[in-house]
């Protein structure tokens, strides 16, 4: 494997070292190794490495974490800020808005081919300012009824449960309460990334 990563080294004028290659996608333990036998997490770090090998200013990485553990995403983003702090970029697709919100200094949520948002993290999620999550036991609740419990946007269920995206929770929750006085689980949440990019494809009427 590192025999690969040297060959594409050898093909820019000003190469990232073969060491540093593997150092930075994590690969020094394994670097002997055919590529056939390692893991897909391991794969996905040899390609890493072998977009480092050039030691581009720009680099464009989709879906980077796909396939890799916990463990290995904290380790990759770990060595992409240690890449990006010697003045190059890093451009990436996501769908992990968690990611996005945590590693990222700028973020762009594109919809069907139209921009919603263009801004820091905080900034994006400072769209949504004023919602929150309210999740609830699911049981016995009326789909209809949630629906219509005032500010409510969006109903989703899943795993016996029912989150709720609401732009006034204090009107929602006394509502709900009303409805259903014995409901079990309440638990409220501000806003995050993932309720920011809701209320940006709600708002640009995406479905």
């Amino acid at each position: 494997m590192a025999e690969l990563i040297g060959l594409v080294h050898s093909l820019y004028p000003d190469p990232l070292s073969v060491a540093d290659a593997l150092r930075l996608a994590d690969l020094e333990q394994v670097a002997g190794r055919r590529v056939e036998r390692l893991s897909g997490g391991q794969r996905q770090r040899v390609r890493l490495a072998l977009a480092l090998a050039g030691n581009p200013e720009l680099l464009v990485l989709d879906e980077p974490t796909a396939a890799l553990d916990v463990d290995a995403r904290r380790t990759f983003w770990d060595r992409v800020r240690s890449y990006v702090a010697g003045g190059r970029t890093v451009l990436f697709a996501t769908h992990r808005l968690e990611e996005a919100d945590a590693v990222a200094d700028r973020v762009v949520v594109i919809a069907d081919g139209h921009l919603l948002a263009d801004g820091t993290p905080d900034q994006v999620k400072a769209q949504a300012a004023g919602r929150s999550t309210i999740s609830v036991a699911a049981d016995g609740l009326s789909r209809y009824v949630l629906e219509n419990l005032p500010a409510v946007e969006t109903v989703r269920r899943d795993r016996g449960r029912v989150t709720l995206s609401t732009s006034n929770p204090d009107a929602t929750i006394r509502a709900l309460l009303q409805q259903a006085p014995h409901v079990q689980g309440l638990e409220v949440t501000q806003a995050g990334m993932e309720e920011a990019f809701r209320h940006l494809i709600h708002q640009g009427g995406t479905p």
